[in-house]
């Protein structure tokens, strides 16, 4: 047998969980490493074979290795952009809000643009922003804000007359302009589709300020333990989206990228992707294509995700479907025809039942084509859309941090009934389906600890536990962050467990979370360093000297 040739690293002194089941007891605690693959992973002394005199040994001193987390939802532009833009997440007072903007506006030049997001009204007690508080704020800027969950924005009265907003133009068709019942005259909110009327006139980021916020936002994931994103590109903007992909690929042909990226573009692009797939391939580890996202309905928080029954308090309201649900079907089974992935919005009842359906049918259409088409968000299901959401074929792709702000106010919108199903991962699980965690930034922080600390305590921002019955194990939840990531993206035979011969991508942690009690994670478990292909990419100032070559902290590369 031709012997190893030496680790180039050896990571040592862990406690490293693989990937799959495993007893604390039985835990390896080395890893090496060599050409950006695992070499092999054991005991104290066991990987003594792979350490030659170049190895470069580091001691991890007690802390904890899992595979490199997963985020299977973000938008990574949107998430760069918004890392230099107005920050209102935090927001819970008029006066902050609009100090926040004046701010930006007092450096902005004259009649510029002012941007942001992440707004969330139920943190201002319920009270949704006024156009009157932009123009306070920024007078003669057009100002356009967007909610957490990008269905809904808000809009300056400059921003409304030069997109043509006003007076008895009707709302767009899968959209509502809110208006003062007084004057009719439109209050600065605009729902869904009605945002697009703005956005078109948005002066789009340059190719340098493209460039700029996704390396931005790369690297904002390594720091927080992410090697691996699937991006879903701009919400309804093919050429958005095509632009990502374009400079993603300009950044790929520089070398690796730091952090792996499956890069979807909407629907309505089908037969270009097929075409580029043709032409290009799907690309390779570092960046693939070959995915497709469309949308049925719209969020919870806006109340326009599309439900059986309608929400409490609010007449008939059921919420809107975004997208012809015709062309959404027939552009599913045709996407999956030309073998593409399917990725869909679906976050009310009526919405994931109505998309269960189409999968269902995809796989009698397509039997036996690997498609793992993907239900995202799966918020609030039917109880058959539960029972059922393992027969289908779909990998569904919620995000655990949502509930830790819907759980506020979720029940007063939906009743207790339907707000006993909300988020439903222990019921998801045991009906045998599979489930990717990811944060859906910008709507919610990428953070693996805290989304893991929500699916495990279920704890909601104000305080109590949203539907307890539904917590999963610690185990489920890094799964769902690692492995079943991979898969969500076509990637679980090289990524996503801690084996020999999988690329070297590791999350290490400060301490062992499974010795940590669940509601202390986000206080007690940080991320110390970020490993892709076997490098250490970023690193904090108290992780080991020994890990980082160059010396850098912070974000190395």
């Amino acid at each position: 047998m031709t012997p190893h040739p030496p680790a180039e690293l050896l990571l040592t002194g862990g406690r490293i969980w693989p990937g799959r089941a495993s007893e604390p007891t039985e835990r390896p605690s080395e890893v090496a490493l060599r050409d950006g693959r695992i070499l092999g992973v054991g005991g104290p002394g066991e990987l003594a074979g792979l350490r030659g005199r170049e190895t470069r040994v580091v001691d991890l001193e007690g802390r904890f290795v899992a595979p490199g987390f997963v985020d299977a939802h973000v938008h990574l532009q949107a998430g760069g952009l918004q890392l230099a833009r107005v920050d209102l997440r935090e927001v819970t007072t008029r006066e902050e809000f609009e100090a926040r903007i004046a701010e930006h506006a007092r450096t902005a030049p004259p009649g510029s643009w002012i941007l942001g997001a992440d707004w969330d009204h139920q943190r201002l007690g319920g009270e949704l922003p006024d156009r009157s508080w932009l123009d306070r704020a920024a007078p003669g800027h057009p100002v356009f804000l967007s909610r957490l969950d990008m269905h809904m924005g808000v809009a300056s009265s400059v921003a409304l007359a030069l997109a043509g907003i006003g007076g008895g133009r009707p709302d767009p068709e899968g959209g509502l302009v809110d208006r003062d019942p007084a004057s009719g005259e439109p209050t600065g909110i605009l729902r869904e589709r009605a945002m697009e009327a703005v956005s078109r006139i948005v002066p789009p980021p340059s190719d340098g300020e493209r460039w700029e916020a996704l390396r931005r936002g790369l690297h904002h994931a390594l720091s927080r333990g992410v090697t691996q994103l699937h991006d879903m590109g701009a919400l309804h903007s093919a050429e958005e989206s095509w632009g990502s992909l374009r400079i993603l690929r300009r950044m790929r042909q520089d070398g690796p990228l730091p952090v792996r990226v499956s890069a979807a573009v909407p629907f309505t692009e089908r037969a270009e992707l097929a075409r580029f797939v043709r032409e290009e391939g799907r690309g390779d580890a570092f960046l693939r294509w070959g995915a497709v996202k469309g949308f049925v309905d719209g969020s919870l928080g806006s109340s326009t995700a599309w439900m059986h029954e309608p929400y409490e308090g609010q007449g008939d309201n059921c919420g809107v479907t975004i997208t012809d649900l015709q062309e959404l079907r027939e552009g599913i089974l045709d996407a999956g025809a030309r073998g593409l992935q399917p990725i869909v919005h679906a976050i009310g009842d009526r919405a994931g039942d109505w998309l269960l359906d189409v999968y269902e049918a995809l796989a009698r259409r397509l039997p036996g084509h690997d498609l793992r088409p993907r239900y995202e968000h799966a918020q609030h299901m039917s109880p058959e859309g539960i029972a059922r959401a393992g027969r289908t074929g779909a990998i569904l792709s919620p995000q655990p941090m949502h509930l830790v702000e819907d759980g506020c106010w979720g029940e007063a919108l939906l009743g207790p009934e339907r707000s006993g199903r909300a988020f439903a991962f222990r019921s998801l699980l045991d009906a045998g389906a599979e489930l990717a965690f990811g944060s859906d930034w910008t709507v919610a922080p990428v953070d693996p600890v805290g989304a893991i600390e929500a699916a495990l305590t279920r704890r909601v921002r104000t305080g109590g536990r949203w539907v307890p019955s539904e917590a999963i194990t610690l185990e489920e939840a890094l799964h769902a962050h690692t492995a079943v990531g991979a898969r969500a993206a076509f990637l679980d035979e090289e990524t996503g467990r801690v084996e020999p011969g999988m690329r070297g991508d590791l999350t290490v942690l400060s301490a062992d979370p499974f010795e940590v009690a669940p509601e202390e994670l986000s206080g007690r478990v940080r991320v110390e360093m970020t490993f892709v292909e076997g490098s250490c990419l970023w690193a904090s100032a108290s992780a080991p000297a020994a890990a980082v070559p160059t010396g850098e902290r912070g974000g190395v590369g």
